[in-house]
């Protein structure tokens, strides 16, 4: 039997992007609390598995380990998701004002 640990590094990164979900902007304010709570759950449930080890060939560690990436690409996409529509409606106000600026200028209506 090999004992291993679970991914807590990756872990600790989820509970962190959670925490910063759930803080942004850029997140809808109803969803926001929910991305608190699983941060929360997170932190401690981290403190638990820091010290914990596991039969690697046991199914429940190999589920756990692989959902833990799963979730862990899943909320790194959610973010840089936001973020790219952040940058949109950032670029989109940019463009409006360069295009009021441009009606300025107009010589003629049609």
């Amino acid at each position: 039997m090999t004992l291993a640990k679970t991914d807590n590094l990756k872990l600790a990164e989820i509970a962190i992007l959670c925490f910063d979900l759930g803080t942004s902007e850029s997140v809808p304010p109803e969803l926001r609390p929910a991305f608190l709570v699983l941060g929360k759950r997170l932190r401690g449930t981290l403190m638990n598995l820091l010290s914990a080890q596991f039969d690697s060939q046991t199914p429940k560690f190999i589920e756990a380990n692989k959902k833990i990436g799963e979730a862990n690409k899943a909320l790194k996409k959610t973010a840089e998701d936001l973020k790219e529509a952040a940058d949109t409606i950032e670029q989109t106000g940019k463009l409006i004002g360069i295009l009021d600026g441009l009606l300025g200028i107009a010589i003629r209506f049609a």
